[in-house]
Protein backbone atom coordinates (compact mmCIF):
# COMPACT_ATOMS: atom_id res chain seq x y z
CA UNK A 1 0.00 0.00 0.00
CA UNK A 2 2.81 2.37 0.89
CA UNK A 3 4.83 1.21 -2.43
CA UNK A 4 1.89 2.29 -4.33
CA UNK A 5 1.56 5.27 -2.47
CA UNK A 6 4.68 6.24 -3.50
CA UNK A 7 4.80 4.92 -6.75
CA UNK A 8 2.14 7.27 -7.23
CA UNK A 9 3.75 9.93 -6.31
CA UNK A 10 6.79 9.96 -8.09
CA UNK A 11 4.38 9.46 -11.47
CA UNK A 12 2.42 12.53 -10.08
CA UNK A 13 5.54 14.21 -9.87
CA UNK A 14 7.11 13.70 -13.31
CA UNK A 15 3.70 14.62 -14.66
CA UNK A 16 4.11 17.78 -12.79
CA UNK A 17 6.99 18.46 -13.69
CA UNK A 18 6.89 18.08 -17.41
CA UNK A 19 5.74 21.33 -18.43
CA UNK A 20 9.17 21.67 -18.70
CA UNK A 21 11.83 20.77 -20.88
CA UNK A 22 14.80 18.91 -20.47
CA UNK A 23 16.65 20.96 -23.36
CA UNK A 24 18.84 23.96 -23.37
CA UNK A 25 19.62 23.66 -19.60
CA UNK A 26 22.88 24.36 -19.67
CA UNK A 27 22.10 27.52 -20.93
CA UNK A 28 23.07 30.75 -18.04
CA UNK A 29 19.87 32.13 -16.98
CA UNK A 30 18.84 35.28 -18.46
CA UNK A 31 16.49 38.07 -16.38
CA UNK A 32 12.84 37.31 -16.68
CA UNK A 33 10.51 40.40 -14.95
CA UNK A 34 7.34 39.92 -12.75
CA UNK A 35 4.63 39.15 -14.61
CA UNK A 36 1.92 41.36 -14.54
CA UNK A 37 -2.21 40.34 -14.32
CA UNK A 38 -5.71 42.50 -14.39
CA UNK A 39 -8.87 41.50 -15.43
CA UNK A 40 -11.78 44.21 -16.39
CA UNK A 41 -11.77 47.17 -17.46
CA UNK A 42 -9.69 49.36 -20.59
CA UNK A 43 -6.99 51.44 -20.19
CA UNK A 44 -5.88 54.22 -22.99
CA UNK A 45 -2.39 55.39 -23.40
CA UNK A 46 -0.66 57.34 -26.07
CA UNK A 47 2.87 54.89 -26.39
CA UNK A 48 3.84 55.01 -30.33
CA UNK A 49 7.13 53.26 -30.20
CA UNK A 50 9.91 54.99 -33.24
CA UNK A 51 9.44 51.96 -35.06
CA UNK A 52 10.50 53.61 -38.68
CA UNK A 53 14.21 54.55 -37.13
CA UNK A 54 14.22 51.10 -35.34
CA UNK A 55 17.33 48.96 -35.83
CA UNK A 56 15.59 46.19 -33.61
CA UNK A 57 14.23 43.21 -35.49
CA UNK A 58 10.75 41.90 -35.14
CA UNK A 59 9.55 38.44 -34.19
CA UNK A 60 9.15 36.20 -37.20
CA UNK A 61 5.82 34.33 -37.78
CA UNK A 62 8.34 31.03 -37.53
CA UNK A 63 9.21 32.02 -33.95
CA UNK A 64 5.52 33.14 -32.73
CA UNK A 65 4.36 29.98 -33.89
CA UNK A 66 6.77 28.33 -32.04
CA UNK A 67 6.31 30.24 -28.69
CA UNK A 68 2.59 29.39 -29.16
CA UNK A 69 3.28 25.15 -29.59
CA UNK A 70 5.98 25.67 -26.51
CA UNK A 71 3.16 27.01 -24.27
CA UNK A 72 0.68 25.13 -25.29
CA UNK A 73 2.14 22.13 -24.59
CA UNK A 74 2.91 23.12 -21.64
CA UNK A 75 -1.20 23.91 -21.29
CA UNK A 76 -1.86 20.36 -22.27
CA UNK A 77 -1.29 18.52 -18.75
CA UNK A 78 -0.30 19.47 -14.96
CA UNK A 79 1.76 21.89 -14.50
CA UNK A 80 3.50 23.41 -10.96
CA UNK A 81 4.39 26.84 -10.69
CA UNK A 82 6.03 27.60 -7.51
CA UNK A 83 4.43 25.76 -4.89
CA UNK A 84 0.80 25.75 -6.97
CA UNK A 85 -0.48 22.75 -9.09
CA UNK A 86 -2.15 23.97 -12.64
CA UNK A 87 -4.35 21.88 -13.95
CA UNK A 88 -4.22 21.10 -17.81
CA UNK A 89 -6.05 24.15 -19.24
CA UNK A 90 -7.24 24.54 -23.18
CA UNK A 91 -4.65 25.57 -25.44
CA UNK A 92 -4.41 29.53 -26.91
CA UNK A 93 -4.34 30.87 -30.21
CA UNK A 94 -2.42 33.64 -31.47
CA UNK A 95 -4.04 36.77 -31.98
CA UNK A 96 -2.86 39.45 -34.86
CA UNK A 97 -4.02 42.07 -31.97
CA UNK A 98 -1.97 40.95 -29.67
CA UNK A 99 1.03 40.36 -32.23
CA UNK A 100 1.80 43.70 -32.68
CA UNK A 101 1.33 44.69 -29.45
CA UNK A 102 3.71 42.17 -28.37
CA UNK A 103 6.28 43.23 -30.93
CA UNK A 104 6.12 46.64 -30.66
CA UNK A 105 6.77 46.71 -27.33
CA UNK A 106 9.61 44.29 -27.55
CA UNK A 107 10.92 46.30 -30.49
CA UNK A 108 11.12 49.58 -27.67
CA UNK A 109 13.04 47.50 -25.22
CA UNK A 110 15.63 46.35 -27.25
CA UNK A 111 15.97 49.35 -28.73
CA UNK A 112 16.05 51.88 -25.99
CA UNK A 113 17.79 49.19 -24.27
CA UNK A 114 15.71 48.98 -21.26
CA UNK A 115 13.24 46.06 -19.48
CA UNK A 116 10.04 46.84 -18.00
CA UNK A 117 6.56 46.08 -18.26
CA UNK A 118 5.79 50.02 -18.01
CA UNK A 119 6.15 51.88 -21.57
CA UNK A 120 8.55 54.64 -21.92
CA UNK A 121 5.40 56.90 -21.69
CA UNK A 122 4.16 55.08 -18.40
CA UNK A 123 1.75 52.56 -20.67
CA UNK A 124 1.17 48.88 -19.06
CA UNK A 125 0.44 46.14 -21.35
CA UNK A 126 -3.31 46.42 -21.12
CA UNK A 127 -2.94 50.05 -22.51
CA UNK A 128 -1.13 48.41 -25.32
CA UNK A 129 -3.39 46.22 -25.96
CA UNK A 130 -6.25 48.25 -26.05
CA UNK A 131 -4.25 50.52 -28.83
CA UNK A 132 -4.24 47.93 -31.51
CA UNK A 133 -7.88 47.24 -30.78
CA UNK A 134 -7.99 44.01 -28.30
CA UNK A 135 -10.89 44.62 -26.05
CA UNK A 136 -10.19 42.68 -22.97
CA UNK A 137 -11.65 41.70 -20.18
CA UNK A 138 -8.58 39.79 -18.84
CA UNK A 139 -5.39 40.97 -19.57
CA UNK A 140 -1.20 39.67 -18.51
CA UNK A 141 2.18 39.86 -20.08
CA UNK A 142 5.49 38.12 -19.62
CA UNK A 143 8.22 39.85 -20.62
CA UNK A 144 12.30 38.12 -21.05
CA UNK A 145 15.57 38.96 -22.16
CA UNK A 146 19.03 37.40 -23.48
CA UNK A 147 17.63 34.32 -24.23
CA UNK A 148 18.32 33.16 -27.77
CA UNK A 149 15.54 30.43 -28.65
CA UNK A 150 12.02 29.96 -28.46
CA UNK A 151 12.54 26.98 -26.32
CA UNK A 152 14.77 28.16 -23.99
CA UNK A 153 12.41 31.98 -23.33
CA UNK A 154 9.64 29.48 -22.71
CA UNK A 155 11.42 26.91 -20.17
CA UNK A 156 12.51 30.39 -18.34
CA UNK A 157 9.00 31.88 -17.81
CA UNK A 158 8.09 28.18 -17.20
CA UNK A 159 10.58 28.04 -13.76
CA UNK A 160 9.36 31.41 -13.04
CA UNK A 161 6.11 31.21 -11.00
CA UNK A 162 4.41 34.19 -12.24
CA UNK A 163 5.39 33.75 -15.79
CA UNK A 164 4.23 30.27 -15.17
CA UNK A 165 0.88 30.75 -13.86
CA UNK A 166 0.35 33.10 -16.97
CA UNK A 167 1.47 30.34 -18.86
CA UNK A 168 -1.20 28.27 -17.03
CA UNK A 169 -4.26 30.19 -16.65
CA UNK A 170 -7.27 29.22 -17.78
CA UNK A 171 -7.97 33.20 -17.59
CA UNK A 172 -7.11 33.41 -20.79
CA UNK A 173 -8.14 32.39 -24.49
CA UNK A 174 -5.32 34.70 -26.85
CA UNK A 175 -1.56 35.25 -27.00
CA UNK A 176 0.63 37.49 -28.57
CA UNK A 177 4.33 37.30 -29.19
CA UNK A 178 6.70 39.48 -29.59
CA UNK A 179 10.57 39.67 -29.76
CA UNK A 180 13.35 42.54 -30.33
CA UNK A 181 16.83 42.27 -30.99
CA UNK A 182 19.07 45.02 -31.21
CA UNK A 183 22.92 44.38 -30.81
CA UNK A 184 23.31 47.60 -28.88
CA UNK A 185 21.06 46.91 -25.94
CA UNK A 186 22.23 45.42 -22.71
CA UNK A 187 20.48 41.90 -23.41
CA UNK A 188 20.14 42.04 -27.21
CA UNK A 189 17.28 39.82 -27.51
CA UNK A 190 13.76 41.00 -26.19
CA UNK A 191 10.67 38.91 -25.37
CA UNK A 192 7.44 39.65 -24.82
CA UNK A 193 3.60 38.08 -24.49
CA UNK A 194 0.50 39.57 -23.98
CA UNK A 195 -2.32 37.50 -23.12
CA UNK A 196 -5.85 38.13 -23.01
CA UNK A 197 -9.45 37.29 -23.16
CA UNK A 198 -11.86 39.88 -25.36
CA UNK A 199 -14.73 41.34 -23.45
Amino acid sequence: MKLTYLVGLTALLGALASCQSDQETTQTPAPVSSSVYKEAGVGTSAFTPNLAGARAALATSTQQQEVLTYINQARSKPCQCGTTVYPAVPALTLDAQLNAASDKFAVDLATYNYFSHTGRDGSLPWDRMTREGYVWRAAGENIAAGYTTTRAVVDGWLKSPGHCANIMSANFKNVGVGYGYSATSTYKAYWVTDFGTRQ
